[in-house]
């Protein structure tokens, strides 16, 4: 049974555990300055590693949140098959994950339990540092994991590491953990839907009704029974073409309903700094809610027909009016009123 290693990335700690199995067969760590690329740092730290010349052991490499996303997705179109799912979320990252300027690639989608799908995002400078120092090493680079994914409870298995055991538990959990989300080197990401398959197969047809009318005897006959064994060949291909066409407009039609809903929304964290601004003094705010159609405020002012005026000065709230009854009430040793506004929206921010 040959040796995988996992190895636990973090800003500034490396570990890596060999196993066997489930056994493990040691753990090493080391720090990162603070000055040192994560480049040099990991190259310097997998020399180091015990591992024979000739051997080219499984690396799986698990990395901590500060470099990788882990995250629930929403807005997906309703498909079941993760692969499709993984090119969608892969060509529009940034949609789904915080990308602050640092370019991504995301890993595999699964879909949990209740069908909810769940992908990660790592940062792409960091997945290069790697790769180029597993290559450098000669190590064969497996796949990249999110730590949260492969976290593991059972410390009894790393008994041999002594007391720095727990430390270890990322980097065992990467050695040995199965299904998680991943990205693996060599595998193709995407899945492009496969029109070229429809393309071959109505060239195929036009090649075998070509064949059977020109062709004379049985050179003929036999052209057309290999034209049609070919196209035979083609259909299950050219039915999972069409499945995956259908999908593709569906995508393409839930990222349209996306895009027009994130170019509807309100800034709401402006709208509210602005109604903070109008209320009068000594008023507050108890309770705010909003809809498509406008909005409302539950507030205690010492008038209210000074909070609805001043309410008529933000922008973004149109035809303010006072609904249901005003009622007095004592709030911190103060008579105020009690009051429900009801606005539409209007030009604002």
């Amino acid at each position: 049974m040959n040796t995988a290693i996992g190895l636990a990335v973090e800003r500034h700690c490396l570990r890596a555990v060999g196993v066997r199995g489930v056994r493990v067969l040691w753990g090493i760590a080391a720090c990162v300055p603070d000055e040192a690329p994560l480049g040099e740092a990991l190259g310097a730290f997998l020399q180091k590693l015990p591992v024979g010349r000739l051997s080219r052991p499984r690396v799986t490499v698990a990395l901590a949140p500060a470099f990788a996303q882990t995250k629930r997705l929403a807005g997906l179109p309703p498909i079941a098959d993760e692969r499709v799912l993984a090119r969608i979320v892969s060509e529009h990252a940034a949609r789904f994950f915080l990308k602050n300027g640092i370019p991504l690639v995301t890993t595999s989608v699964r879909l949990d339990a209740n069908g909810r799908p769940w992908a990660a995002a790592l940062q792409r400078d960091v997945v290069d540092a790697i790769v180029s120092a597993c290559r450098s090493n000669r190590l064969r680079l497996f796949r990249i994991v999110p730590a949260v994914d492969v976290v593991r409870n059972d410390i009894a298995a790393l008994a041999p590491l002594g007391n720095e055991a727990p430390a270890f538990a990322v980097a065992y959990g990467a050695a040995v953990t199965t299904g998680a989300l991943a990205l693996r080197m060599g595998s193709a990401q995407a899945v492009a839907a496969p029109r070229w398959r429809v393309a071959t197969s109505a060239g195929a047809a036009g090649l075998a009704l070509v064949l059977a009318v020109l062709a004379p005897g049985i050179g003929a006959r036999r052209a057309e029974h290999q034209a049609v064994a070919h196209l035979s060949g083609l259909a299950i291909p050219m039915r999972a073409a069409q499945r995956i066409a259908r999908d593709n407009e569906l995508v393409a039609r839930a990222l349209s309903d996306v895009a027009a809903f994130d170019r509807s929304r309100r800034p709401i964290v402006l709208f509210l700094a602005a109604l903070a601004k109008a209320l009068p003094d000594s008023a507050a705010l108890l309770a705010f809610h909003t809809d498509s159609a406008g909005g409302s405020v539950v507030a205690y002012a010492p008038r209210a027909g000074a909070l609805a005026s001043r309410l008529e000065t933000v922008p973004g709230i149109a035809s303010p009016e006072i609904t249901g009854p005003v009622t007095r009430e004592r709030a911190g040793g103060r008579l105020v009123e009690r009051v429900t506004i009801r606005f539409r929206w209007g030009r604002g921010p």
